[in-house]
């Protein structure tokens, strides 16, 4: 017997073995089940080989049923019957059992896309989680499925899944990206597509990073997309997504960075790129971008942003700049003051000094921006 009240578990079934328990989050499979279970799993059937089968169940409404002989139609027979009777608890669990049942086998995770080709929702994003989270996921097979999914159906809804889907890659090579930059790029009224290709662009780059140490390539494209697309909403992302890996950047990002924040018309782009740009390796080129570009700039919660990234950049040795820039706008002579009395206080490390630094602007509601 095991204890049912407190617990989250979920039953694993291997290729052969007894099944164990592993605590899960929330309550999702305690509300799902009260469970007995036997020491030995039962088996389906007797004699060398048998498949083993779940241990005997007291579930609601008889989801695992479905599920007896551990198959992918089982699986989805269960995953119908939760969405009938909308249990959001049962669906947490046959979404992480779908993922297990498709393991590695690629070809069981080109059947499940098969299906979510023509399901609608919300049976197409519970498959799609499922493939999402299993290892053949990685399968170049597999890959190109959902890129066509991606690029090729007509429903945007099957396209944001499919991207979703794609977001677990541990690396993309240079083609895939280019596939998604152009995804990210393409005039289209759904701007959903294109967010969500930024997204993934993003993601896998932040993984790749940090397993391998891999930015330039893809903070190429996503500097591309900041570029090229004509959405305010996606430029914004595509920037964003460059601040997740914690990289000094080299000179060629470092220029497209500094033209983004001179050019482009959306303020929130301008003030992503000055965050980005303070991280360039060259302090004393990204000190001289910032300089040209508070100059030119009219808004003042942008002019805000490149003071302090300024000072991240360079620390206490560029106060002289940021005396400047209160020169020039007497708004941020407070900051300035603010700055220096903690830099003559004996802070060095940035983000412990920003934690004592008063606020004194309402960014981004300030009037005139």
């Amino acid at each position: 017997m095991m204890r049912a009240v407190g617990t989250v578990a979920r039953l694993v079934a291997g290729a052969a073995g007894t099944r164990k328990v592993v605590a899960r989050g929330p309550l999702a499979l305690a509300v799902l089940c009260l469970v007995t279970l036997p020491a030995v799993a039962q088996s389906a059937r007797t004699g060398p080989g048998a498949e083993q089968r779940m241990p005997r169940l007291t579930c609601r409404a008889g989801y695992l049923d479905f599920e007896s002989v551990y198959g992918l139609e089982g699986v989805r027979a269960a995953i119908r019957q939760a969405l009938e009777q909308n249990d959001a608890a049962a669906l947490t669990f046959l979404t992480e059992r779908l993922a297990e049942v498709i393991g590695q086998d690629a070809s069981a995770a080109l059947q499940v896309v098969t299906w979510a080709d023509t399901a609608t929702e919300p049976e197409l994003s519970v498959l799609l989680q499922g493939v999402r989270g299993a290892e053949a996921v990685r399968d170049a097979r597999v890959v190109e499925r959902l890129f066509g999914m991606a690029e090729g159906h007509s429903d945007p809804g099957h396209q944001t899944q499919a991207l979703v889907a794609l977001e677990t890659q541990p690396r993309l090579d240079g083609a895939a990206m280019d596939r998604l930059a152009t995804l990210a790029k393409k005039d289209s009224r759904v701007t959903s597509v294109a967010m969500h290709a930024t997204r993934t662009l993003g993601r896998v780059m932040d993984s790749d990073f940090k397993n391998a140490g891999a930015v330039t390539p893809y903070l190429a494209r996503l500097l591309d997309i900041a570029r090229g697309s004509g959405e305010d909403d996606v430029r914004t992302l595509a920037v964003e997504m460059a601040t997740y890996p914690a990289a000094r950047l080299d000179d060629a990002p470092v220029r497209e960075l500094a033209k983004l924040l001179r050019d482009d018309p959306d303020a929130d782009v301008r003030e992503l790129a000055a965050l980005v740009l303070s991280t360039g390796r060259d302090t004393d080129v990204v000190l001289q971008h910032f300089a040209e570009a508070f100059r030119a700039e009219t808004s003042l919660c942008v002019r805000w942003a490149i003071l302090r990234y300024t000072l991240r950049a360079g620390g206490a040795a560029a106060l002289p700049q940021v005396k400047e820039y209160a020169r020039q706008d007497r708004r941020l002579e407070q900051d300035y003051a603010d700055f220096k009395a903690l830099y003559d206080a004996g802070h060095t490390d940035f983000d412990r000094l920003w934690l004592n630094k008063r606020m004194r602007h309402r960014c981004p509601e300030e009037a005139g921006n």
